[in-house]
């Protein structure tokens, strides 16, 4: 388990690499359904983002699940992190499953097979995982924004910056 780093809780340094990782791979979705070009550059190395922030949110939630005892603050609203915090998995899993659909409608890895779709099912599965990768982009990005406040509000409170 990865408690500690260098003595250091863990999950305050993994989630600031979470806060990094669902944000850019909601960008790199989001360039992929709504610009063409970028699709083609970007390709399936948005996957490989994805792949690497579905590993980085459990630890990141295990670490926290260690930390959560031995902090003495937060109550309430530590709690509420908590429960948002198990929530990113499951939003940032759905859009890696919509990524990974997209992608395979658009690379020529599978022309062949998606060529030998009715136009109507290619169009339908387009719009659908174009239109599910939009949405569980904004959601996972909503959601690690709203993660991150309510940590530092059990940290911190209604301290002045």
């Amino acid at each position: 388990m990865l408690d500690t780093i260098s003595g250091l809780p863990a999950h305050p340094l993994l989630a600031h690499l979470v806060a990094i990782l669902v944000p850019a791979t909601a960008l790199l979705a989001v360039l992929a359904v709504l610009w063409p070009a970028a699709r083609r550059r970007i390709g399936g190395a948005a996957l490989f983002v994805a792949a690497g922030t579905l590993v980085a949110i459990p630890l990141t939630t295990a670490a926290g699940s260690w930390l959560q005892p031995r902090v003495m603050m937060g109550g309430e609203v530590l709690q509420h992190h908590a429960t948002l915090g198990g929530q990113l998995l499951v939003w940032s899993a759905l859009l890696t499953i919509a990524m990974i659909c997209w992608w395979a409608l658009h690379t020529p890895l599978f022309a062949d097979d998606v060529g030998a779709l009715p136009p109507t099912v290619r169009r339908i599965g387009i719009t659908l995982t174009g239109a599910g990768t939009l949405v569980f982009a904004a959601v996972s990005t909503w959601l690690v924004v709203r993660i991150g406040h309510t940590g530092a509000q059990s940290m911190w409170g209604g301290m002045a910056c």
